[in-house]
């Protein structure tokens, strides 16, 4: 006789469909590290935080969170398979910061990509080197934003302390740095113009005097604008023709259509650069390297494949500017730096300045945040921004400005409006109403490693020019406050 076994119940699975749920669900842990990113994200986008800010950023919302769970902050700083990478979210929530931080250093530094890449390019990979040697997230953010802070400030730029040059300019500089107004520069080499003063002309400068050669960059937009407007009064170009008539490679393309004003004006609708100039800008600027060098059959390829969507408004354009200024020069029958030393640094006397092209003729310079950088050799982009210049020349620039013995006098004629209501353009030239009562005639300009800045007060016969090897944006900012001062008498 047999015992019969006990019946055991089968075990009752859950319906597929609750299976599904319930592996869908988020846990808590998920909902925190998403929340906890989108935090991080947020407070990077509102405050614009740049890479040390938004590394220390992520630091302190993940004290935060910590003390709010009442977790132990020593877990933070464990490694990751024994702290916040044991779990399925944790490793979610370490591959989100490991994406997520040079995603959006990337959005971040995108408008100063040539200056200010390297930052991110430093702060991804040291970050992502930091988290592979170390396997602990919270220590490796740490060590990022060491490391970037460091980098950062070892660069910085200082203002030289050696002066030269006029006591009267240089009193008025101490009262600039006073406010603040020198800080983020190195090497400076500045003028001032005054017709109706005993001493028409002051040169002073830090760490460089009035005959050093810096980049002058989109500068040479206006002294392009001069030279369209000489030639003009030549005969040899007409501000209402086809650019085509001149350059017969845009022939048949949208783009051959756009007249010389509306180049001149920046209301053609070409792009700022063209798509590869814009790729090599990418790849190139991270490291320091030159990358505006187009020639003229690769200038007018970007010029055909441009959309015109802006054309009849206001839109800088770096390409349009490159390309009046190659039409000009067709137009004279030769190259545009034989133009622009035959048309007007030779008959001014400006036997410091050229036009970069083929080797450089500076140093290297600095961007905003210390990072050295090769010098910008131009190619057919040249009208757009390869001058090199002195302070000396630019003075003397400036005085055939301001007595009207300049060629191309008509380029500083308002002929068109910009995008600002106190501001008109002639060829290239900005004219700007000041709250002052004065109206300033002028152009500023920016290469990877230099800015300048050129101010003429037209009716009380002065100018100011501003030339540094950083490329710090305040130069603009420097120059009109010289401007809207009168410099003090020399002791």
């Amino acid at each position: 006789m047999h015992t019969a076994e006990p019946v055991r119940p089968t075990p009752r699975s859950a319906p597929p469909n609750d299976r599904v749920a319930l592996h869908c669900r988020p846990s808590g842990r998920h909902v925190a590290g998403v929340a906890l990113l989108v935090a991080w994200l947020g407070l990077g986008l509102l405050f614009s935080l740049g890479a040390v800010g938004f590394l220390l950023a992520g630091l302190g919302l993940a004290v935060v969170v910590q003390l709010g769970r009442r977790r132990s902050l020593a877990e933070l700083w464990t490694r990751d398979r024994a702290g916040i990478g044991r779990s399925r979210a944790g490793k979610a929530g370490v591959i989100g910061v490991l994406l997520l931080t040079p995603a959006y250093l990337v959005v971040h530094y995108l408008p100063t990509w040539v200056g200010n890449s390297w930052i991110a390019l430093l702060a991804a990979l040291g970050l992502v080197v930091a988290y592979v040697a170390i396997r602990r997230l919270f220590v490796a953010v740490a060590v990022t934003a060491v490391l970037v802070a460091a980098a950062m400030w070892t660069q910085a730029p200082s203002l030289s302390t050696a002066t030269t040059g006029d006591a009267g300019l240089l009193a008025q500089l101490d009262r600039v740095q006073d406010k603040g107004m020198l800080t983020g520069y190195e090497d400076l080499s500045l003028a001032t113009v005054d017709l109706d003063a005993a001493q028409p002309v002051r040169l002073a400068g830090f760490g460089a005097d009035a005959t050093r050669p810096m980049e002058i960059g989109s500068i040479t937009k206006s002294l392009t604008g001069l030279v369209v407007a000489d030639s003009v009064e030549r005969g040899e170009l007409s501000l209402d023709a086809r650019v085509e008539t001149y350059l017969p490679a845009l022939h048949g393309s949208a783009a051959g259509t756009v007249t010389i004003r509306e180049l001149v004006t920046h209301r053609s609708g070409y792009a700022e650069f063209g798509a590869a100039t814009l790729r090599r800008a990418a790849w190139s600027a991270p490291t320091g390297r030159n990358w505006i060098t187009a020639d003229l059959d690769h200038l007018m390829r970007e010029v055909r494949t441009g959309s015109l969507a802006t054309r009849g408004t206001f839109a800088y354009s770096t390409l349009g500017a490159a390309t009046a200024g190659q039409a000009a020069a067709a137009a004279a029958g030769m190259s545009y730096p034989d133009l622009m030393r035959t048309r007007l640094f030779e008959p001014l006397g400006m036997t410091h300045s050229a036009i970069q092209v083929g080797h450089p003729l500076v140093g290297g310079g600095r961007t905003a945040s210390g990072h050295r950088v090769q010098p910008w050799v131009f190619g057919a982009y040249a009208p757009g921004g390869a001058a090199v210049s002195t302070a000396a020349d630019l003075s003397r620039l400036a005085t055939a400005l301001l007595d009207g013995t300049a060629p191309g006098m008509n380029a500083m004629t308002p002929i068109a409006p910009t995008g600002q209501d106190n501001t008109r353009i002639g060829e290239f030239w900005h004219i700007s109403r000041w709250p002052t009562g004065q109206t300033i005639t002028w152009h500023n300009g920016q290469t990877a490693g230099y800015t300048a800045y050129l101010g003429l007060d037209r009716q009380h016969h002065r100018a100011v020019i501003v030339l540094s090897d950083v490329a710090n944006a305040a130069t603009t900012e420097l120059g009109t406050e010289l401007l809207s001062t009168p410099s003090s008498p020399t002791p």
